[in-house]
């Protein structure tokens, strides 16, 4: 019964982040966006991820959950040699772009800047997709402060949320549904943790959905949630490298 109120209750909680995500979001694309709602943005985000954790913390430390259930363990990688190369091959790829790439061009190339800046710049005027204005207009940092804040939006990101719709909800449908397939279970979790990003709109619940294959698989793989919290992290912090007015880096 335990497993069954924790997975209803994460679900629901998350629905309802959801609900509010989009109605928050629509609202304050109306609005002048500045330095004081993105910030006060990113520190609701970051804030209101822990919330869920804590609670799941709390649980496991009074039943019989234990923290390996939920992933808190080392990389075993125990599955098809060929299934894990490929997908580990995949994630170094990812990793390499969005993290890597990203990051050097952006420290070491002017004329990147300079490129990223009109892109996120044309995006933010509203010239482009709902995805589009969403991330760049409220979800990119732009000044030295909120670049220190996405830091911890960053965190509460890649540790809360693949604690949640890796560790968590893999271990709670497979205990309450021990006849679903893993197939079954991996598009679940997909869903689900497109969803949670539903606020970006369609594009972004797809973008979503697909970045969150990729880790569900490292994490089958792998056995672990380490790697994918690293990868996750980084990924989201790599954002903090998007926009610059070559007067502010970092």
């Amino acid at each position: 019964m335990l497993y069954i109120i924790l997975l209803v209750s994460l679900v629901l909680f998350f629905a309802f982040m959801g609900i509010a995500g989009v109605i928050q979001t629509k609202r304050l694309l109306k609005t002048d966006i500045d330095e004081n709602i993105r910030i006060q943005t990113f520190a609701t985000t970051a804030f209101g991820l822990w919330i869920p954790v804590i609670v799941l913390f709390l649980v496991v430390a009074f039943s019989d959950i234990t923290f390996a259930d939920i992933g808190f363990t080392m990389p075993y990688f125990g599955m098809n040699t060929v299934v894990t190369i490929v997908v580990m091959s995949t994630a170094a790829i990812f990793s390499a772009y969005f993290i890597a790439y990203r990051i050097i061009a952006f420290l070491f190339s002017s004329q990147y800047r300079q490129k990223r800046k009109k892109v996120i710049d044309k995006q933010a005027s509203g010239g482009t997709d709902y995805y589009d204005l969403v991330t760049s207009k409220l979800m990119t940092p732009r000044t030295k402060k909120e670049k220190k804040w996405w830091v911890f939006v960053s965190l509460a990101a890649g540790v809360n949320e693949e604690i949640i719709f890796r560790g968590t909800y893999i271990f709670l449908l497979a205990s309450v549904f021990p006849n679903l397939s893993i197939y079954t279970v991996f598009a679940f979790t997909i869903v689900l943790f497109g969803l949670g990003h539903i606020y970006q709109g369609v594009k972004g619940f797809v973008i979503s959905a697909l970045v969150g294959a990729l880790f569900t698989a490292v994490f089958i793989v792998s056995g672990s949630l380490l790697i994918i919290v690293a990868i996750h992290f980084l990924t989201d912090l790599a954002n903090a490298f998007e926009y610059s007015d070559e007067t502010i880096i970092l």
